[in-house]
């Protein structure tokens, strides 16, 4: 069938002193689909040189599920296209709204422009309701024989045996600590084990290798330890609202919990949602752990000798 097209001129976000302007179609290969099927919806965006795109659209949207986003490609300065793969579970008319881009036009504030919306006909899957509903094969009957049940017991005697031994082992290296092991090392303090795990993430240069999703793993894993080994939260384990709710009870000031938020739900977005952070917000990322860390980090004061002390006595005489 035809493909779907239409255009949607952005003219309230043109550059002032300018004739920019920015336009851009959506596209179906055909507008008849049946439940299920996968529907690739092709952007294609023209646009004054230098500009850049990111797409706002969720998960859902108007009873289509996404289920792929393509990278933003230019093949030219004014040329920027895109792709989603979706699909809808129920039949009859659905319209696929505008897809939503956040843009930056050099000389212009950063604005949204829309696509057009696409209208398919979802059609439902024909069931023959004159056959009774029955199996597609009968079931299936595996039999055993002597050698087999001997092999399965061995297996599970094995494995019992393992279990048992490793236990004994357990419980021996606890009562060993128990008693004192000596040579064990002091811990060490949990800003310093955090500054070093952020000095070896900055190496690694994930983010500059496109490794996006794995450097927000690591910067809010490495937040989340310094979290436990500062103030004994279970922070690998809880959800970020749970985080987020024992920092409160901490009385930390506002500041450095809505530090805290913007660390945890970022990240959330970039593993859970798909989203795609600006340049700039890798580095600010790291920046407000590495901040949240020095501004708590426990200081050590240097123990008093005696001799200041007394000195300190004939001071206040």
């Amino acid at each position: 069938m035809a493909a779907v097209s239409a255009v949607c001129v952005l003219t309230a976000g043109e550059a002032v002193g300018q004739n920019a302007k920015v336009i851009a179609r959506a596209s179906a290969d055909s507008t008849a689909f049946r439940i299920g099927d996968v529907i690739h919806i092709r952007v294609v965006m023209r646009h004054p040189a230098g500009s850049t795109f990111r797409p706002l659209l969720g998960d859902t949207v108007n009873g289509f599920w996404v289920l792929e986003r393509q990278q933003m490609v230019q093949p030219n300065d004014s040329v920027t296209t895109t792709g989603f793969a979706v699909s809808s579970y129920t039949p009859g008319r659905a319209v696929f709204p505008s897809i939503e881009f956040a843009s930056a036009i050099p000389g212009d504030s950063t604005r949204t422009i829309l696509t057009n919306p696409l209208v398919f006909t979802i059609a439902a899957v024909a069931v023959d309701t004159t056959k009774d509903i029955r199996d597609l094969k009968p079931p299936l009957s595996i039999s055993l024989t002597l050698a087999e049940i001997l092999l399965i017991g061995g297996i599970i005697l094995a494995v019992l045996a393992v279990g048992y031994f490793g236990y004994r082992y357990w419980k021996r290296r606890k009562a060993q600590k128990a008693a004192g092991e000596e040579g064990v090392a002091p811990a060490r303090p949990a800003h310093v084990i955090a500054f070093e795990q952020l000095a070896q993430l900055k190496e690694k240069k994930l983010w500059q290798q496109g490794l996006i999703k794995q450097y927000y793993s690591e910067v809010t894993e490495i937040f989340r330890r310094y979290l436990e080994n500062r103030y004994a939260m279970q922070a690998m384990e809880e959800t970020s609202d749970e985080i987020l709710s024992g920092l409160q009870k901490l009385r930390f000031p506002d500041g450095m919990v809505s530090d805290a938020d913007k660390i945890l739900r970022r990240a959330d977005l970039v593993k859970f949602a798909k989203y795609q952070p600006a340049l700039p917000e890798h580095e600010e990322i790291f920046t407000v752990v590495h901040d949240f860390v020095d501004k708590t980090k426990i200081v050590q004061m240097a123990p008093v000798s005696q001799e200041e002390l007394k000195v300190a006595a004939d001071a206040g005489n």
